[in-house]
């Protein structure tokens, strides 16, 4: 995907692109880091309800749970990933966004 700058901002599309990488990969380490949060919550909260005897889901024990996130981790396939430039500057940003946020 080729931005489109506007004729002012073509001499730094370059820089303009790595600064919005940045951004992108900050917000997205701003919403991981909430997304977690909000599940290591709801983790907890279920755990309680267990051992108050309270069932929201028939069927459905810890040990289930924990047998499906297994079976989920072990089909995550990444290939070859090469690193370069941008790479580093998304993940720099979304370093930045876990420990900001």
């Amino acid at each position: 995907m080729v931005l489109a700058y506007p004729s002012f901002l073509q001499p730094y599309s370059a820089e303009v692109t790595l600064l919005l990488i940045f951004i992108d990969g900050l917000m997205l380490g701003f919403a991981v880091k909430k997304a977690f949060t909000a599940v290591i919550l709801t983790f907890v909260g279920l755990v309680i309800a267990y051992f108050l005897g309270l069932t929201f889901v028939p069927n459905v024990s810890i040990s289930s749970i924990v047998h499906a996130i297994e079976v989920y981790a072990t089909t995550i396939h990444f290939g070859s990933l090469i690193i370069s430039f941008s790479i580093m500057v998304f993940i720099i940003g979304f370093g930045i966004g876990m420990w900001r946020g």
